[in-house]
């Protein structure tokens, strides 16, 4: 098998687990059967022997307020910090009307990326239940203002924070206060929730806090935050997710039981709702409905759009947090709550390698300022490490071309005796010191590694917005340089120079490879590399620049070490197959004597 055999069966399987994945996941973790339930309020009927029947329905009517307080007028404060801008609003008492995070530009959109879609009506997130009638209720007017800084906008330093805090009579009786604190060197924020006489309000005994507007896409290609946009519900160490969904459908679950935190997400960028370690919520749930892309600004297409809620017991005060930032490694990891569970490393066997593959990058970033130029040293490196592998594996290959004509002529001898042939050819390959799996087994052991790769250059935030040289401003998208009026399957409507670099590297390194000197094998090489050039045309830039750089890296090993292999396996050559002389009767010379003369 060729070293370009090998290659295509490499890419074949990622291609494979690319196609496969979606429904892998959807086996290893089936949408429970849901129950229809309020857009405002996504607790399911049977979770407490209290719901009424009006909690069930599908669009039940929201109470009227009726305040003990007058009803004031909305008020917004502006908070800036090195890392983000945040509106908090005064409706439902202390919610995040917007929020921008500086360093990361939009893809749809001049300026930085916008979290939250002004489209979606409602501040997040906001104090929703279901009251004595058996309504459900959302808070979303506007709050008495307890305290909150003097003025509208204002600057936090790294270390410095600014707390909120909200309170809301209800013409039953009970009351509510609601804590918001911002600081200036993160993105997470303690809130808290108390309440006042519940009893007199509440149908049952539990709240929840509820985001309903999901997260404004932030990417160029909205097909990139569809393909990785989810909710999650985390309790006890397991995560229940749901993916994109169908146009028209609207999906929801509800899990009871102690939840540690309920979240969303796009392709970059993520929201979480975390209850406090010592009082989990009581049940966490999620949400999506379809919606039209031109609710965002965008053309006339279909996206989803997420919502969570995480549900609380009123009796006692609640404190949680919510973050609200990128789905940058180091950031979700220091929050302490395993939320990068969220984050796509592989499967169990690559998320090692995955996860070292980012570190290393990482560091290296804080010596090497462009990462185009460390996708190439990963390249270097990788080949450096596996050309033990590789040459092992190139030599076996070279090997088995070498005695194939011998291997043609046992087959043609031993046509018809099965077993006489696997004997012959075994004992050719024991004294040739051929091993036929020789050009397999160091494909399969760098696999994972392969994989790896193409996971993190493909999903980490880190590459996103990072240029490389000349044409290649953004290391996360496709390095377009020309759009075509019209789409082609799989390759799309961007021509991309790296893609097509990668698949002209790809086919020379099969010629070099020795993969075509078999007619068979052409077209199977045409077609692969046709359809991996296809494939890659829409995938990242930097995915594309380390393939193609790993290519030519590996058209100078091939030759080297082919040269390498023609000097010192001189032993092994073409020479005909070695067979018995055939055994053939030949009657006896006849001895003629001589006739002695007379005298």
């Amino acid at each position: 098998m060729s070293d370009g055999q090998r290659s295509f069966i490499a890419f074949g399987l990622i291609a494979v687990v690319l196609i496969l994945t979606p429904k892998y996941l959807r086996w290893l973790s089936p949408e429970a059967p849901g129950t229809e339930l309020s857009s405002d309020s996504l607790m399911v009927e049977g979770f407490g022997a209290l719901f009424l029947e009006k909690a069930a329905t599908p669009e039940p009517a929201i109470v009227p307020f009726r305040s003990s307080v007058p009803q004031v007028a909305e008020r917004q404060w502006e908070v800036a910090t090195d890392r983000y801008r945040i509106v908090v609003s005064s409706l439902g008492g202390g919610t995040i009307a917007r929020m921008e995070l500086f360093g990361y530009k939009s893809g749809l959109s001049d300026g930085d990326v916008q979290m939250i879609p002004q489209s979606a009506g409602r501040p997040v997130p906001y104090v929703s239940y279901i009251n004595l009638d058996g309504d459900s209720v959302a808070l979303v007017q506007s709050w008495e203002i307890i305290t909150a800084p003097r003025t509208t906008t204002l600057r936090l330093e790294p270390g410095e924070s600014e707390t909120f805090t909200f309170r809301y009579q209800l013409a039953s009786g009970a009351e509510l206060t609601r804590k918001l604190t911002l600081r200036g060197d993160g993105f997470r924020f303690p809130m808290e929730v108390a309440w006042r006489r519940p009893g007199l309000e509440l149908g049952i005994n539990v709240f929840e806090l509820h985001w309903s507007a999901g997260l404004l896409p932030a990417e160029s290609v909205l097909k990139e935050d569809e393909t990785y946009g989810k909710a999650y519900v985390y309790q006890g160490g397991e995560l229940a997710d749901m993916g994109a969904v169908r146009n028209g459908s609207d999906p929801r679950q509800t899990l009871p039981g102690d939840t540690d935190w309920v979240a969303i997400r796009n392709k970059y960028f993520a929201a979480a709702l975390i209850a406090d370690p010592g009082s989990p919520g009581q049940y966490g749930a999620f949400a999506a409905r379809s919606i039209s892309a031109r609710e965002v600004g965008q053309p006339e297409t279909n996206i989803s759009r997420f919502t969570m809620a995480l549900g609380f017991p009123a009796q006692s005060r609640t404190e949680l947090s919510l973050y609200i930032g990128p789905l940058s490694y180091s950031e979700i990891k220091g929050l302490n709550v395993e939320l990068e569970r969220i984050m796509n490393f592989g499967f169990a066997l690559i998320r090692p390698l995955s996860k070292g593959i980012l570190w290393t990058m990482v560091a290296l970033h804080d010596y090497i300022p462009n990462y185009g130029v460390i996708l190439i040293l990963f390249a270097i490196a990788v080949r450096v490490i596996t050309n033990p592998l590789t040459r092992k594996s190139a030599t076996s290959t070279q090997k088995m071309q070498l005695i194939q004509p011998r291997i043609t002529e046992l087959q043609a001898k031993y046509k018809g005796n099965p077993q006489k042939l696997n004997k012959e050819t075994m004992a050719l390959w024991r004294s040739e010191g051929v091993n036929p799996l020789g050009g397999c087994l160091p494909i399969l052991i760098q696999l994972p590694l392969l994989w790896a790769f193409f996971i993190v250059f493909r999903t980490t935030i880190e590459l996103r917005g990072q240029p490389f040289i000349w044409w290649v401003k953004d290391l996360s998208v496709p390095d377009v340089i020309y759009t075509l009026p019209f789409s082609i399957p799989l390759y799309g409507n961007g021509v991309t120079v790296l893609a097509l670099i990668m698949g002209i590297t790809m086919f020379v390194q099969q010629k070099v490879s020795g993969a075509g000197n078999n007619p068979q094998q052409k077209p199977m090489m045409y077609m692969m590399t046709g359809m991996f050039f296809l494939l890659f045309n829409q995938f990242p830039s930097g995915l594309n620049l380390y393939y193609a750089f790993s290519n030519i890296l590996s058209i100078f090993q091939q030759r080297n070490i082919r040269r390498a292999l023609a000097a010192e396996t001189g032993s092994v050559t073409s020479v005909p197959v070695q067979t018995k002389p055939v055994q053939t009767k030949h009657k006896p010379p006849v001895k003629r004597h001589k006739r002695r003369k007379r005298g």
